[in-house]
């Protein structure tokens, strides 16, 4: 058989762009102490969801538990499809740093680490074929710094970093990409994933708008987007207590990255495992989250988060196949998917150690909370005439009409007691819904204004029951 040039060029054409195209989704994983069968499970549990890999955060990468824990994790998925790559936390190691540790010359300190693993298979390599590298922060390094590290690495990277700290960032400002543009070959930005506080993030919960100056600078200068998705951001630990809302800010970002334009070429979701921050949708297992503060609010059996899988499940098959939130289907094509989340205190709760402050304190941004029962359904194609329940204490709260592909919605007007959703057919009769759950208390119950949130999965059948109390 003969092949002409022309057709050649052509084949290796479409490869390179399709290799270009490929859509890839990711969770952020805090590399911290954990079991090996942990971490095997972690991965498991990952692939079981369809995503392609973690987002290895390291702080000190001096620290041994990082090195075990990164040897785990790398042994295991070797024998998998699925992959890994490596986040340097340079704010974290800055810290560590600061505290007398040795991490202290920024991405260079992460060199053993990256000649150990990025030359791996299990590696995920970017659109130019070379090893995948990001990082939370600039650390407040210059662009010589990090050109610098850059040309030490014979095999070169794809380095898509999170620099929304710098000046000029989310404007994709004619000065910063005159600085960094020769430096990065993609960009992440972090804080876009929440509604705004401090001066970063969204107008509203899923709010797109800040990402999409970032993502149009990096079309223009053919460069990769890699854009957040996550759920709530509440952190009552070491010496920070800040909340900012959970409520739709999941579905709603889900919807409007399934519409933008230009597409991101990757999604991160934050995060996998970061207890403390309650913004985790894999295990929090108990070797890992050892501290007494977040463990008053962050715990697998208190407060597990896996029951938003089945919801980003359907998002990442839609995403990846160029559909839209109408056309979202659930991972079983003839079964829904869906979630209810909640926090369980009231907005005009009083907590009795207020008064002491800081950790006892309401957080910064409690304000922006609601008492409201969110819930999220992706119906499958095909049915008509389907309404979800949504009800408090057995009051009913909303019944409202819902269609194939993505829905939700957040009524207002929760009370103590069991939430509750109900899916219902065109008959009436309900066919799936959630149950048990931890209760929403009048009293407190984690002795914190606890922002976290309460996760129950929608299931086939009758109700799962009543709450559980906390305390």
């Amino acid at each position: 058989m003969h092949i002409s040039t022309t057709s050649l060029a052509l084949v290796v054409c479409l490869f390179y762009t399709s290799t270009v195209r490929a859509k890839a989704v990711f969770a952020h994983y805090m590399v911290g102490t954990v079991y090996e069968q942990h971490a095997q499970q972690d991965i498991e549990d990952a692939i079981a969801m369809g995503l392609d890999g973690f987002v290895l955060n390291v702080g000190d990468p001096t620290q041994s538990y990082a090195l075990t824990t990164l040897g785990y994790l790398f042994d295991y998925a070797a024998n998998t499809n699925f992959k890994l790559f490596l986040s340097m936390d340079l704010s974290a190691s800055g810290a560590a740093c600061a505290s007398g540790s040795a991490c202290c010359n920024g991405p260079n300190d992460y060199q053993s680490i990256l000649s150990q693993y990025s030359g791996t298979s299990t590696w995920y390599l970017g659109p130019n074929g070379k090893p995948m590298i990001s990082s939370f922060s600039s650390g407040g390094f210059n662009n010589t710094m990090f050109s610098d590290w850059r040309d030490s690495m014979s095999s070169g990277m794809y380095f898509i970093p999170d620099f929304d700290e710098t000046d000029g960032y989310y404007d994709a400002a004619t000065g910063w990409w005159s600085y960094w543009g020769d430096v990065v070959d993609g960009l992440f930005s972090w804080e876009a994933a929440w509604p705004l506080r401090a001066g970063y993030g969204g107008n509203y919960p899923g709010d797109i708008s800040p990402d999409m100056p970032v993502i149009n600078g990096t079309a223009a200068h053919d460069k990769g987007y890699m854009i957040a998705l996550s759920t709530l951001q509440y952190k009552d630990a070491y010496s920070t207590n800040l909340y900012r809302a959970g409520d739709l800010n999941l579905p709603t970002r889900m919807q409007n990255i399934l519409s933008m334009s230009p597409q991101p070429d990757f999604v991160e979701i934050i995060t996998w495992n970061d207890g403390p921050e309650s913004h985790y949708i894999g295990n929090i297992w108990p070797e890992s989250n050892t501290d007494a503060q977040p463990a008053a609010y962050a715990t697998q059996t208190q407060f597990p988060h896996t029951a938003f899988q089945p919801l980003i499940t359907a998002f990442i098959n839609t995403w990846k196949s160029g559909g839209s939130a109408s056309s979202m289907f659930p991972a079983s094509t003839s079964q829904p998917a869906g979630a209810i989340w909640y926090k369980t205190i009231l907005q005009n709760e009083t907590c009795p150690d207020e008064s002491q402050g800081g950790y006892y304190a309401q957080p910064d941004g409690m304000d922006t909370g609601r008492d409201a029962l969110n819930w999220a359904v992706v119906v499958p194609a095909g049915t008509s005439g389907m309404q979800v329940r949504a009800s408090s204490d057995g009051s009913v709260l909303q019944t409202v009409s819902v269609n194939p592909g993505l829905n939700f919605d957040s009524p207002t007007g929760v009370q103590t007691g069991t939430q509750t959703l109900e899916l219902l057919d065109a008959s009436g009769n309900v066919v799936a819904s959630t149950g048990g759950g931890a209760c929403i208390e009048a009293d407190c119950p984690s002795g914190i204004f606890n922002m976290n949130l309460q996760v129950v999965e929608l299931v086939q059948g009758g109700s799962g029951g009543a709450c559980t109390n906390l305390d």
